[in-house]
């Protein structure tokens, strides 16, 4: 492996970790974490999901998911939806609280972002963009 390529995948694993920690220690939404507003999120987004379908977008276990999402029930952020058929298939659906927690969640991680990425001028916050859809893009294969 080339030594810019070893930089790279240690900088992106150093990176990675850096968000993981400061977001988990330092931004809790309302009082939720990181984890949580993107549970929300991914409700939100894929209308409906399934348990297993938020266990695996998260790469979690179902226990893992299933305690995660008790914790958005019990605050009522979102809600089980029991299938007519079967009710052993649970639908999940976002309410209008965990909306209003989405939204605030957001502005403030973008806040803290906006203060982050005032170290970069422009081209290089565009560059970051164009670099991290790649890198999207790429996975996503």
């Amino acid at each position: 492996m080339s030594t810019t390529l070893e930089k790279l995948v240690s900088m992106i694993f150093t990176t990675s970790r850096l968000i993981r920690e400061r977001s988990g220690n330092q931004e809790k939404i309302d009082p939720f974490s990181i984890l949580q507003l993107e549970t929300l999120r991914y409700v939100d987004e894929k209308e409906n999901p399934s348990m297993r379908e938020i266990a695996d977008y998260l790469c979690i276990t179902a226990p893992s998911a299933t305690s995660l999402i008790n914790t958005l029930v019990k605050s009522k952020r979102l809600l089980r939806i029991h299938g007519k058929a079967d009710r052993r298939l649970v639908r999940l659906a976002i309410t209008p609280k965990g909306k209003e927690a989405l939204v605030i969640g957001f502005k403030k991680i973008t806040k803290r972002m906006q203060t982050i990425l005032s170290n970069l001028d422009e081209k290089e916050k565009a560059d970051l963009i164009m670099i991290l859809g790649k890198l999207s893009q790429a996975y996503s294969k």
